[in-house]
């Protein structure tokens, strides 16, 4: 439900699943839901067999707005069920972690009587999670950590912090958790076996979205976790391009801190897999160049697997860029002419509007949120993000035909001016023949010397 509290403050009190199929990428089936949620509003994760102090709705609020910071994160495991209503001001502090194959939360520290949160070293508990809306649309769970349970919470918590969010601990008890009841009950670990999934859950446009592009991946599960977060010694090369396309997709690293500042400020050494520094103490907070709109517009770009538009790719390709040549200028001018050939297929304006089977990513978006937004005019967020698909596609039929300009362009170049190093190999070789013919000639008159 929602509860207004005075004349600007709505707050949503959902379960963390629900949180994050209304905020995190919202659909048609949930826009009604979307509509009503604003990027100042606060979001609220907590886990299962819960229960809640009085007022304690509006007392996370006045808390929250004690840390002075829009992007706090209040967060931690959470007290026994009978520490309810009685303002209970020892708090568990995260701040320490091992390791198991992945990074793993492991004990806690106390926060006794504090008069304001604690700012906390990025270390997050999935029980309760209290933030602005906002921080649920920028760092959504990750749907592709398959069978997960350790690195769940670190690898999010780092995710924060790299998006310019900071985790704190509460400063009071509000949030409870019945561990009794439920450890102690057989019949919740039961819960959902043989258990139908609904209609209403198997058309959820976010599910289906995921389940589309996991095809694009290969790497999941607390792999995906080691790799997002470059835990481990780094053996090989392979899965790199996959790397950096997870850290720059939907629920990748943000820009705003980077993983070197991660170790500074948590003092995890995750390369190497340790606790370097203790940090459960006082810290110093990180600054960051903060973005229009808390970063959201900016965020909303990103595909699920990757970048969602080839800009970044196309930055990073030099303006003089040359074709390779092979060992002759015949089969250096067959391979480009080739590699030319597949984007004016998949290129409808190169091709003349002949598209071939090839169809990009961003094109797909277009045409598919194109058919949800005549089915659903008044939506205004699938309008945005149809907006903002149609300009990824038209940017990208724009590079592919640039690209292929450019590469007809280094063809041309490559047969009709051979570049400065086959001149001189001809006229080397040109060099060595005249010398053999000089040195061929010479011999030829001394033999005919000495038959004399």
């Amino acid at each position: 439900y929602h509860r207004q509290i005075g004349p600007i403050v709505c707050l949503p009190i959902l379960s963390w699943f629900q949180i994050n199929l209304i905020i995190m990428i919202p659909n048609n089936d949930k826009s009604h839901v979307s509509k009503r949620v604003g990027l100042d509003d606060f979001c609220m994760q907590i886990d299962s067999h819960m229960d809640f102090s009085d007022n304690y709705d509006t007392e996370l609020i006045f808390m929250h707005h004690r840390t002075q910071n829009d992007y706090a994160v209040l967060s931690t495991y959470v007290a026994a069920i009978d520490q309810n209503n009685q303002n209970i001001r020892v708090v568990p502090n995260l701040c320490m972690v091992t390791f198991t194959s992945t990074i793993r939360n492991w004990g806690t520290k106390e926060c006794r009587n504090i008069v304001r949160p604690k700012l906390t070293n990025a270390m997050w508990g999935a029980g309760l999670s209290f933030h602005r809306c906002h921080a649920e649309i920028n760092v959504p769970v990750d749907p592709y950590l398959d069978n997960v349970f350790d690195g769940e919470e670190g690898s999010r918590g780092i995710r924060f912090f790299t998006h310019g969010y900071d985790v704190y601990a509460p400063d009071v008890v509000l949030v409870t958790h019945d561990y009794k009841g439920h450890q102690g009950n057989p019949v919740v670990h039961t819960w959902g076996a043989g258990r139908r999934v609904t209609e209403y859950e198997s058309s959820w446009d976010f599910t289906k979205e995921v389940e589309q592009e996991r095809h694009l991946l290969k790497i999941f599960g607390k792999d995906r976790v080691n790799k997002m977060l470059g835990i481990g010694p780094k053996l090989d090369t392979v899965g790199d391009t996959e790397i950096e396309r997870m850290r720059s997709s939907r629920f990748g690293l943000g820009t705003k801190r980077s993983l070197e500042q991660v170790k500074e400020f948590t003092g995890i050494d995750l390369e190497n897999r340790r606790m370097e520094k203790n940090k459960c103490g006082n810290l110093f907070w990180v600054p960051f160049s903060e973005s229009e709109n808390y970063g959201v517009d900016e965020f909303l770009q990103r595909g699920n697997t990757g970048p969602a538009a080839l800009t970044h790719e196309k930055e990073q390709k030099p303006d003089n860029e040359k074709v390779v040549k092979k060992e002759t200028t015949k089969t250096a001018t067959a391979a480009v002419l080739d590699d030319v050939e597949k984007p004016m297929k998949a290129n409808p304006i190169v091709a003349g509007g002949v598209r071939g089977s090839a169809t990009s990513e961003s094109e797909k978006e277009f045409v598919g949120l194109k058919k949800r937004r005549d089915l659903r005019p008044a939506d205004e967020s699938i309008g945005l993000k149809l907006k903002h698909a149609e300009e990824r596609f038209v940017e990208e039929l724009s590079y592919a035909e640039g690209k292929a300009v450019q590469q007809l362009s280094n063809v041309e170049e490559s047969i009709l001016h051979p570049n400065t190093t086959l001149k001189k190999a001809i006229i080397f070789v040109a060099f060595v023949l005249f010398i053999l013919k000089l040195a061929k000639k010479s011999s030829k008159k001394k033999s005919h010397k000495h038959k004399k």
